[in-house]
């Protein structure tokens, strides 16, 4: 069986699906079988946002009176939403681009409706702040041709987008079991977000205690762009990195070297979330190591049980399941039995009372299993009140969100998030919200574009331009185009 093939049928297995968008799937199918996609599209998706606006406002209201949403109640596994979707238009500017309406043969797929949820969580972004400044915004604003502008560094007074974006690492920044090393343009994008006072912060799994010569090599690339554009002491200061999810809080230097921030004290950062119930500092030693232990007997007979070919890798405060050789590669689907076995094992009602409810993160990790003490929820939380940034500020942007084996889920409990699936999607979600926030235009006439890939910026920016919003008199590309025909897996 090809890998193509394993994968269309292994995603009917349904711990591997997201419930939310296979209903809104379910719910635009009706519409194409009856030939009236191109009449009725934009009142389902209408009906979407007033589904998601009203689920949003129940979960945030005080009243004991107010029943459970009706999304709710169709969708029961439906998460947090943080902000309000324009996915009308969101729908309407992704149509304008592709026709998805005109197919007589095709239906609107599961990757379509993800790409139309992430950009409409980036026109919400847009959208507030340009309620904040009193300015409107409609379809037309991104249907408009474009008109080139330079890019501007430092706007961060008009700047409308997320005050603090945080990114996952494996096949977010880079690929997965790889480094950030030579991906230029990427670099260029996340130096324009500091350069604009955007907080910038890297959530990941990777757990190397405080040895930060080990975070600086898989973001070496990175840091070395940062260094060759000279970036200031102060926008240096708003980059962080977050190993073990959430356990080791590490802060970008004037140097450009990344630097251990203080646990404890004055300024340390678990002394300043103590509040937080989940902060590390709340967590008693004896809880992790019981979790730790009960995790380790679960590997052990998982790897025995399935005849895995794999060992286990203990640390401080995570445990993990990974091949005796380094080129072995284990079965997807034993990864994902391994996964859902540890998580039946902690939540059972006797293990959680014995480690206190302790957070944890179990996930596959392509050719590994790794159990965090600890998730990306209690990171992003962490950082937001370190930071001093509102919940509706915040945006996480990962690849892992499968309920099952996702370790970026999590993180949608206490921020907006933008499901990606490799790191060119990353770079044009940030490259979207860098244009529609006024800081770039598909046009880079300043000397910055030196440090990018000029063949894969022409490919991007010539021909008809993407969808436009004109932002205070700057018209501003929309490339969905690229993020659609990048996204190589079909139905994930």
């Amino acid at each position: 069986m090809s890998f193509s093939s394993r994968r269309r049928n292994y995603h009917l297995v349904p711990h591997r699906k997201d419930e939310l968008i296979g209903w809104m799937k379910s719910m635009l199918i009706h519409s194409f079988v009856l030939d009236a996609l191109e009449s009725t599209a934009g009142d389902t998706f209408s009906h979407f946002e007033t589904l998601i606006n009203e689920h949003l406002r129940v979960s945030k209201s005080q009243d004991p009176n107010d029943q459970m949403s009706r999304l709710k109640q169709i969708v029961p596994t439906v998460g947090t939403f943080h902000t309000p979707l324009p996915l009308r238009k969101a729908f309407e500017a992704y149509n304008t681009k592709y026709s998805l309406t005109k197919r007589k043969h095709i239906c609107i797929s599961f990757n379509e409706i993800r790409h139309i949820l992430n950009l409409a969580q980036i026109m919400a972004f847009v959208e507030e702040g340009r309620r904040m400044r009193g300015l409107s915004m409609s379809i037309h604003d991104y249907e408009e041709e474009q008109d080139p502008n330079t890019s501007n560094e430092s706007s961060n007074e008009s700047f409308h987008g997320p005050k603090l974006i945080t990114f996952d690492g494996d096949q977010t920044l880079y690929s997965d079991g790889a480094n950030f090393e030579s991906n230029s343009e990427l670099a260029h994008y996340i130096y324009l977000l500091l350069r604009n006072g955007v907080f910038v912060a890297v959530v990941t799994a990777a757990g190397y205690e405080y040895v930060t010569s080990k975070y600086e090599m898989r973001l070496s690339g990175l840091l070395a762009y940062f260094k060759n554009k000279k970036l200031s002491d102060d926008d240096c200061s708003r980059f962080f990195l977050f190993g073990g999810e959430c356990n080791y809080l590490l802060r970008l230097g004037s140097d450009y070297k990344l630097h251990a921030v203080n646990e404890h004290g004055v300024g340390g950062w678990m002394s300043s979330t103590k509040y937080l119930p989940e902060t590390p500092s709340n967590w008693p030693e004896d809880d992790i190591k019981t979790l730790l232990d009960i995790v380790e007997e679960s590997l052990t007979h998982s790897i025995s049980d399935l005849k895995l070919r794999a060992r286990i890798l203990r640390k401080k405060r995570a445990i993990g399941l990974i091949p005796i050789k380094l080129n072995d590669q284990l079965p997807r689907e034993g990864l994902d039995e391994v996964v859902l076995r540890v998580q039946t094992t902690l939540t059972s009602k006797d293990n959680a009372n014995r480690v206190n409810h302790l957070p944890f993160c179990a996930f596959n990790g392509g050719n590994d299993v790794f159990v965090d003490v600890g998730n990306k929820r209690v990171g992003v939380q962490i950082l937001q009140s370190f930071c001093d940034i509102n919940v509706e500020e915040t945006l996480h942007i990962g690849d892992q969100f499968l309920k099952s084996a996702g370790n970026d889920r999590a993180a949608r409990d206490v921020c907006p998030c933008v499901w990606i699936i490799n790191p060119d999607e990353t770079t044009y979600i940030l490259k979207n919200i860098l244009r529609l926030a006024g800081v770039i235009s598909s046009s880079h006439s300043d000397e910055d574009t030196a440090m990018q890939n000029d063949n894969h910026e022409k490919k991007v920016d010539s021909g008809d331009g993407g969808v436009t919003i004109d932002h205070d008199a700057k018209n501003v590309s929309m490339d969905i185009d690229e993020m659609a025909r990048r996204s190589s897996l079909a139905e994930k």
